[in-house]
């Protein structure tokens, strides 16, 4: 998976690479066994603001979706990238860079843990939104409806501060983009699920 974690592409890499693009992001990690787990993000953009960032896309940046799947749904445009092996070979996997931690903690359970403490500061200050009240109001405005979603599933969710399915096989928080561009999210420090394997 291209970036260094979810949260990083869900913040500055995201908006790095489409500024301006109305976009969702879905985040799932599917706990396979106490040692592996699969990975898959989906990111949607507008058709009109994909092509607009082909366009006026820089030789050397990064590419979007560089390595992902590129799937054309209606008037969106859908890019997928999906990772699985153990926890320790995931790109991702490396809280200190602000991804996601997935550990084994015995019983058979496993912790996903998304640190999410920094997020609003570091979107806000990615984009540039916390010196400009006009680029806060212009990037609000491109994000509403927008939203960032974890989704932790493999087995019966044991212990959440994330919201549980009514089987009790996942579970899900939701982060809508404008709540994160005006600074203060409640956002817990971090978002965590424990699966039963």
């Amino acid at each position: 998976m291209t970036p260094s974690s979810f949260i990083r592409m869900a913040g500055a890499a995201a908006l790095t690479l489409a500024l301006g693009a109305c976009m969702d992001i879905d985040m799932e990690v599917d706990i396979l066994s106490e040692t592996e787990a699969e990975a898959t993000m989906v990111t949607s953009t507008a058709a009109d603001m994909y092509e607009m960032m082909q366009a006026q896309a820089v030789e050397g940046d990064e590419e979007f979706c560089a390595e992902g799947e590129i799937v054309a749904n209606g008037d969106m445009i859908d890019c997928t990238m999906i990772q699985s092996g153990p926890f320790a070979e995931l790109d991702f996997n490396t809280a200190e860079e602000g991804g996601p931690s997935i550990e084994a903690i015995g019983d058979g359970q496993v912790r996903v843990t998304f640190p999410t403490g920094e997020l609003a500061d570091a979107m806000a200050e990615d984009t540039g939104a916390t010196d400009d009240p006009q680029m806060q109001a212009m990037i609000t405005a491109m994000f509403e409806d927008r939203a960032i979603t974890m989704t932790v599933t493999g087995g019966p969710i044991v212990d959440t501060n994330m919201e549980m399915a009514a089987d009790g096989m996942s579970a899900t928080y939701e982060i809508p983009f404008t709540t994160l561009f005006e600074g203060d999210t409640g956002l817990p420090p971090e978002l965590y699920a424990v699966v039963q394997k």
